[in-house]
């Protein structure tokens, strides 16, 4: 795993880390529930407000490309660590 030097000694974690941890699957399907709520909330304030529930509908699906982008490069960063 790739560490990042800091001022005081330490390393912290980057977020590729996460790719190699046990639980990463749920880290990922917690994300993209975070962006199924978003769109979700969107599309129920379409009725309402409209331009709010466009941005947050349009918000939320971008946000699940990302963790969908992010779910491909995990897996390939384990697959080639032989995980």
């Amino acid at each position: 795993m790739r560490r990042m030097p800091t001022e005081d000694g330490p390393t912290r974690r980057t977020p590729e880390d996460t790719a190699y941890a046990s639980n990463w699957r749920t880290v990922l399907l917690v994300d993209a529930a975070v962006g199924a709520v978003a769109a979700a909330v969107g599309v129920l304030l379409l009725f309402k407000i409209p331009t709010l529930g466009g941005l947050l509908l349009s918000g939320g699906v971008f946000y699940n490309v990302v963790v969908v982008r992010r779910a491909r490069r995990w897996a390939r960063l384990r697959r080639d660590a032989g995980l």
